[in-house]
């Protein structure tokens, strides 16, 4: 079986978006199927096409918005038309080619929009059938946004299946489709063994260790992060928190740990390698994930992994996870006084170690599992491959 994949988003040596991506390939590719990834070309006008292992190939296009995200495209209105019109045209193109000369028997689309949207292009010159798998920000964000959200309908209604990592937003994105049944399908990753020179400090001593793992935007809730730590100082609380990620509000979260006197606190590290990460859980002794809006992040399968408690807000599913599986403390967003209530009560030691259960962790693994979430895909897609041939239409 051969697919081609589009995605806005495939990580590389600067960028960590999609990190879930080339884990879901290899088990596709373990499954029998080839792989074609579309995606835009970040540091360059010129479109390459390059092997990256066996079994998968890529196709970068070009375009001249460099690593701007499509989510700011559509914040900026009408400054930001003429590069979307370029990015669509340039990724229309460049998937039609593909088609012609490699002819797909399925498309995938990571996120309905902007990918989404190249694929049901592609499929209506084509009749090759596309697929999307919805990833929150697409659903919880872009849907909300009145000229975006009549092309994601579209685009939910003609995908031949519809795809979402979390339960609450399969919901969303079957509400998108009138109805279309939408099948969860995780994304996850394996954590590597690479490392940086990156060691988290001597906290010998300290009452309590925690990190939180994500892009440095608003919606990760950093910020209200930050207000509980302060108040954990005031209460002369003991603690250190690390901040692992990259992104546009990094200046704003510095300022706002210097205001509140929280240098030696918290600690922003910059963006990490698996192996620190790994590391960095095993020496913590919990997990927050502060988001304003999510689904199921991919930190939380990794922390669940490493075997760690946690404190989430109650957005997307992980309220729902959190309090079914027993994994911590649930707060509501933005609400900081709980959130450093919930820190201290997870600061003993006795009730963090009430949380794991052994039984619940595994079975929760093995949902959010890197494998999971693309056999299930796997096993919608061959039932289109019966009732299709490429052949047919390649020379549309």
């Amino acid at each position: 079986m051969k697919m081609l994949l589009i995605t806005s988003s495939f990580p590389n040596d600067k960028s960590i978006g999609g990190v879930f991506i080339p884990d879901t390939i290899r088990t596709l590719n373990s499954l029998g199927v080839q792989v074609h990834v579309l995606t835009q070309n970040c540091d360059g006008s010129d479109s390459i096409t390059k092997t990256l292992w066996d079994g998968c190939s890529i196709t970068y296009f070009g375009w001249r918005g460099g690593d701007i995200p499509l989510v700011e495209l559509m914040r900026r209105r009408i400054f930001g038309i003429p590069l979307a019109f370029q990015y669509f045209i340039n990724g229309y193109l460049s998937g039609k080619t593909i088609c012609r000369h490699w002819p797909p028997d399925i498309i995938l689309a990571e996120w309905l929009i902007p990918s989404g949207l190249i694929a049901a292009i592609i499929s209506k010159f084509t009749n090759i059938p596309y697929c999307c798998r919805g990833l929150g920000s697409d659903v919880y964000l872009a849907s909300k946004n009145s000229l975006i959200r009549p092309f994601i309908k579209y685009v939910a209604r003609n995908s031949a299946y519809l795809f979402a990592d979390g339960f609450d937003l399969c919901r969303k994105t079957s509400a998108l489709a009138d109805g279309k049944e939408c099948y969860f399908a995780a994304t996850a990753r394996k954590l590597e063994n690479k490392k940086s020179d990156f060691l988290h400090l001597d906290d010998t001593g300290l009452f309590f260790t925690f990190c939180s793992i994500g892009r440095l935007h608003r919606v990760k809730g950093f910020d209200f992060l930050i207000k509980a730590c302060s108040l954990l100082q005031k209460k002369n609380i003991n603690f250190r928190c690390y901040i692992v990620g990259e992104g546009e509000e990094k200046e704003a979260l510095e300022n706002l740990i210097k205001s509140s006197d929280l240098d030696k606190n918290v600690i922003l590290t910059g963006r990490l390698e698996d192996g620190d990460i790994s590391d960095l859980f095993r020496h913590v002794d919990c997990i927050v994930i502060p988001s304003l809006s999510e689904s199921i992040p991919l930190v939380l399968s990794e922390g669940v992994n490493a075997n760690k408690p946690f404190i989430v807000t109650n957005v997307g599913d992980m309220g729902y996870l959190a309090e079914k599986y027993k994994l911590g403390y649930v707060v509501e967003k933005e609400n900081y006084n709980d959130l450093a209530e919930a820190l201290i009560k997870m600061s003993n030691v006795k009730i963090r170690a009430s949380f794991y259960d052994k039984h619940n962790y595994d079975e929760l693994s093995s949902i959010l599992s890197p494998d999971s979430g693309a056999k299930a895909i796997y096993e919608k897609i061959k039932e289109l491959k019966s009732v299709y041939s490429p052949a047919a239409d390649t020379a549309a």
